[in-house]
């Protein structure tokens, strides 16, 4: 058996971007990008109370609980009892998902 490179997080992959993203596209991948999207679930933010966000952005509770409630339906952030957290893996799983349609559009 081959010997597979390990990367260490952070570390700059080798290798051309578009090909590596046309693999998670490829529609074979199908099973390889829901592993990926499962896992990126996961990624989240350090919790911010909501008092926290009223007190740095200078808006009232009630306006940085109302926006937050919007944020959370998109998937954006979630809520947990210590405050809001971003949701990391969403976030990269839409903008992987947004570069594999450009590609696809820019190959037509």
């Amino acid at each position: 058996m081959e010997d597979e490179d390990v990367f260490e997080e952070g570390e700059v992959v080798g290798g051309d971007y578009k090909t590596l993203l046309k693999k998670l596209i490829d529609p074979r991948a199908k099973t390889m990008y829901s592993i990926l999207e499962l896992l990126l679930r996961n990624v989240k933010s350090e919790p911010v109370s909501a008092s926290d966000i009223k007190d740095k952005l200078g808006i009232s509770k009630q306006a940085a609980t109302n926006a937050a409630r919007r944020l959370e339906e998109t998937g954006f952030i979630t809520r947990t009892p210590e405050g809001y957290m971003v949701n990391q893996g969403f976030i990269i799983n839409l903008l992987i998902q947004l570069v594999g349609e450009i590609l696809k559009k820019l190959e037509l």
